[in-house]
């Protein structure tokens, strides 16, 4: 049982490797022949390491092919799972757990860095910020982008707004 366990450390290590290196591919073959369901929670810490040290571009890459298999909310950095997916202008479901992981655990905090941190953000991301301050009670935070989302041409942050606020619009 400890060789399985230091093989199995030793894999995912090499794969860790490999996509921080930009080998995407080689690292997710080698997780996708390593990881089961027998081991699974002893290897969630792999995917929190990429995301904590891998390039955006390797994240979102790496979370698009085998994120589902991880819990990705056990993850601490998980303002940069939403940050690489916005960087990348892409929306995901993984945006969309790391968000209600974030909302759940009160972290306006790590959605202000995110505003803070990420330049353009698309016009659906900019819903999905607005949700979730609204979820945490900072409507005046909703409110401001739901307006930068309708301004970007997104029909429904312009409804959203008319029935949160009605007496502003």
């Amino acid at each position: 049982m400890v060789t399985e366990s230091r093989e199995l450390v030793k894999s995912l290590m090499e794969a860790k490797e490999s996509i921080i290196s930009g080998d995407v591919k080689r690292g997710v073959e080698i997780i996708e022949k390593t990881v089961n369901s027998s081991n699974i929670k002893e290897a969630n810490w792999v995917i929190c390491n990429v995301i904590d040290a891998a390039d955006c571009a390797y994240v979102v890459e790496t979370l698009n092919a085998i994120g589902k298999i991880f819990d990705v909310t056990a993850c601490g950095n998980l303002k940069r799972v939403i940050s690489c997916f916005m960087r990348a202008g892409k929306d995901s479901e993984f945006v969309d757990l790391a968000l209600s992981a974030l909302v759940q655990k009160r972290r306006e905090d790590q959605l202000d860095k995110i505003l803070a941190e990420t330049g353009e953000i698309p016009a659906p991301l900019l819903l999905k910020l607005a949700s979730a301050y609204g979820k945490i009670g900072n409507r005046k935070k909703e409110q401001e982008l739901l307006k930068q989302a309708c301004e970007k041409g997104l029909k429904e942050a312009c409804r959203d707004i008319n029935q949160i606020f009605p007496r502003i619009t």
